[in-house]
């Protein structure tokens, strides 16, 4: 198998079994990849699997924005659309605009894409068949995953510390520790939070050389938060490097802050996830994006809940109280939208933001009835995550 390519056929046969893990597990791409084979039990095996196929997937959408069903977003939306979101060919055409002939097409394309991603990730495979502007940084984030755990904050700040005394000494800077209380506790991936501590850290030390940085552990308020402190005398232009710890930090769902002072004083602010998990409860008949969802929303610290069934969709949201819920529009039985009136209708979940999430396009409509935030599917993991992260700040004033 050395040197094999993984071809079109073989991504389809796959593709179209992602959901099913006994033939998924089955399929002739497990041997392509070290160490997924020998995974038990089959569950596992296909989990795995079906995580490769939804990274490189993601490898397809544009490193710019484009219109959902654009030239350059076909080959993403069409692989989202049937495999991801399980959408009929009839269905697709009516979405996209497109004809059967063209949509068949388009599919053919984004498979034989996309068996080029995967064979990249293959053990023998070679780095940049992509098909996109080579990215090591976005490549990283598409195979990271996080373990979150508890983290003691202040014992995390002392080993940054501890570790960057070395660089700090080489220039001349002071390192010092700021915490509201002897300790404090946050949900995060222990190892990712001190690399990201570390990277906003060693940047302060080298922009301002013979200075101060000052590292606060702030437990008060709805959330935790760590920071660095510094005066940075060079432009602030000059610290674009930090702009890959937020790319880092967005893909873990932790709010990366960067504010200067006219004074030249600069904070990097580190928001984690607060100790009391919080949950969202998706209202999606479709088995297919509610794992999407998981996916993208667990290793960020949030518990996710669904319900397939819209009839139940309020009985649930009181039952469970989410902290925020993630809705279809177009639903058997009932539709989205008189689930929202419902939801907005009881006193016991008017106050729980809604996201609304869907192939239907009404942004006014959904503001009229009360959603929080509006998505067009597909919709990308740093988008759900920033949708929810704004559904946590205090509701805006309606009369505004």
């Amino acid at each position: 198998m050395a040197g094999a390519v993984i071809s079109r056929e073989e991504v389809h046969e796959a593709l179209s079994h992602l959901y099913d893990n006994d033939l998924l597990a089955q399929s002739s791409l497990v041997d392509r990849f070290a160490g997924i084979a020998a995974l038990q039990p089959i569950e596992r095996r296909a989990d795995r699997l079906r995580a490769l196929f939804l990274e490189a997937i993601e490898v397809l959408r544009p490193s710019r924005r484009r219109g959902f069903g654009s030239p350059e977003s076909r080959h993403y939306d069409v692989l989202c659309l049937r495999y991801v979101e399980n959408m009929t060919v009839a269905r697709m055409t009516e979405e996209l605009r497109l004809s059967r002939r063209q949509i068949h097409r388009d599919l053919y394309e984004a498979e034989a894409r996309l068996a080029e991603v995967l064979s990249s990730r293959t053990e023998a495979g070679q780095a940049g068949s992509t098909g996109r502007p080579p990215d090591a940084l976005t490549d990283e984030l598409m195979a990271l995953h996080s373990q979150p755990d508890l983290v003691e904050l202040v014992a995390l700040v002392n080993a940054t510390i501890s570790l960057l005394q070395p660089l700090a000494q080489r220039y001349g800077v002071r390192l010092s520790l700021q915490a509201s209380a002897d300790t404090a506790y946050a949900v995060a991936d222990p190892a990712l939070l001190k690399q990201l501590l570390v990277q906003c850290a060693g940047y302060a030390i080298q922009a301002n050389p013979s200075g101060e940085v000052i590292l606060l552990v702030n437990d008060k308020g709805p959330s935790p938060s760590v920071a660095v402190r510094f005066s940075a005398p060079t432009s602030f232009a000059q610290l674009a490097g930090l702009k890959d710890a937020q790319r880092v930090a967005q893909s873990q769902g932790i709010p990366c802050e960067v504010h200067r002072e006219p004074s030249g004083i600069t904070q990097v602010t580190l928001l984690p996830h607060g100790v009391q998990a919080r949950s969202v409860l998706v209202v999606e008949d479709n088995l297919g994006a509610v794992e999407l969802y998981r996916r993208y929303l667990t290793p960020a610290g949030w518990q996710v809940h669904s319900v397939s069934d819209p009839l139940l969709a309020l009985a649930t949201a009181i039952s469970r109280q989410p902290d925020v819920i993630i809705l279809d529009i177009m639903m058997p039985r009932m539709d989205g939208w008189s689930v929202l009136q419902s939801l907005a209708a009881s006193p016991e979940t008017a106050a729980i933001p809604v996201i609304i999430c869907s192939v239907v396009e009404d942004i006014q409509l959904g503001k009229a009835l009360g959603s929080r935030a509006y998505l067009r599917k597909p919709v990308s993991r740093g988008e759900l995550l920033a949708a929810l992260n704004q559904c946590l700040a205090p509701a805006p004033n309606s009369k505004g």
